[in-house]
């Protein structure tokens, strides 16, 4: 079969399983009790990023015995190393967002071959966002064809990051915005919502394989903050930070961030000089620095199947709540009431997401 062919039915096969992958992942994801704990420290894991992996396993394998599996959910076989073609597969990238309940995660997955990805598929269930690249053929979102951002300055470009690593770096001021997600982070700028991404601290080839081919692929460039192109065929499994944007960024990028890469070489206790770039809890605490804010709202719908209320003046206000369990136990409460009239309905806001859409502390 021509390599082509056989990319196309390569795509075929992860598309319809990361789409049921999705499936998995909401159900996970709207469940009011969840099963969470700490598989390494500062490093959690959920029963659905077990779930997820172990179907997406399941159903590939399947299909494609003589594939290699490598997975942030499975201990590493190091089949990747006997195969012509391997999967490369985050059952969930952005962990800390599935939990949170924000809008930041993805179903990632990715052939390589040659230590390089040849097709990628990539899944935000929540925004039903899905990526796909075919190495040569171009990248995609929800089948439209996608394009990196012609932006060719680093000051006031739209930035995905950690704030405070660029304030304390004295870096140009740029519209920074803070997604947890470093694959889906990449795919914002395939599609042109962003300029770039990076990522100080070391990520692993399940965080960027599908990523680095879509991106590719919509005419963007990915690098180590070195330079260095990324691939997938060694034996770690962990690569430094990581630079991506479109081209005539992506330069700029790396000499602006040169002098840092210089320092750090010639640094004699890197732990003390450089340990402000690590992701802290204290960093993370930018992406939280909005309350929650779940509503509780309802009343009598012109049309049950659409959302116009018949008079806004009798909206059911039944609370402001600071998690979802909370807001949903109020909601479940008030459902009670739609039992007497089927035009009553019931909905939860998650206004803290409407109020701080990109996470940054930043209203609107």
């Amino acid at each position: 079969m021509p390599a082509f062919e056989s990319y196309q039915d390569d795509l075929a096969l992860i598309t319809d399983a990361v789409k049921g992958a999705g499936r998995i992942a909401l159900k996970g994801y709207n469940a009011v009790n969840r099963q969470i704990w700490d598989k390494s420290h500062n490093h959690p894991v959920t029963q659905t990023d077990i779930d997820v992996n172990d179907y997406l396993q399941n159903r590939l394998i399947q299909a494609r015995p003589d594939y290699g599996w490598l997975s942030e959910e499975t201990k590493d076989d190091k089949s990747r190393h006997q195969c012509r073609r391997s999967f490369v597969v985050d059952p969930i990238d952005g962990t800390r967002a599935f939990i949170d309940r924000t809008p930041h995660f993805a179903i990632s997955v990715a052939v390589i071959e040659n230590g390089l990805p040849i097709v990628a598929a990539l899944y935000n269930p929540l925004k039903d966002e899905f990526y796909t690249a075919i190495k040569a053929k171009g990248a995609a979102l929800n089948g439209t064809p996608i394009k990196v951002s012609p932006c060719n300055a680093i000051k006031n470009c739209r930035m995905i990051g950690y704030p405070r690593k660029f304030r304390r770096l004295g870096w140009p001021p740029m519209n920074v915005s803070v997604v947890n997600s470093m694959a889906y982070r990449m795919c914002l700028v395939a599609s042109g919502a962003y300029d770039a991404t990076i990522a100080f601290t070391p990520k692993s080839d399940w965080d960027l394989a599908a990523a680095v081919l879509i991106i590719s692929e919509a005419g963007g460039i990915t690098t180590t903050i070195t330079g260095a192109p990324i691939r997938f065929d060694d034996e770690k499994t962990s690569n430094l930070g990581v630079i991506c944007a479109g081209p005539n960024l992506q330069p700029l990028l790396l000499e602006q961030i040169k002098p840092l890469i210089d320092a750090f070489y010639k640094s004699n206790n890197k732990v003390r000089d450089f340990s402000h770039l690590g992701t802290t809890p204290e960093d993370r605490q930018e992406n939280k620095r909005m309350q929650l804010l779940h509503l509780v709202i309802g009343g009598e719908l012109i049309d049950p199947m659409k959302t116009e209320f018949k008079d806004l003046t009798a909206v059911d206000f039944i609370g402001a709540f600071p998690n979802y369990e909370k807001a949903c136990e109020a909601w479940k409460a008030a459902a009670q009431r739609t039992v007497d009239n089927a035009h009553m309905r019931y909905f939860i806001l998650h206004a803290h997401e409407l109020i701080d859409p990109d996470k940054d502390g930043i209203i609107g």
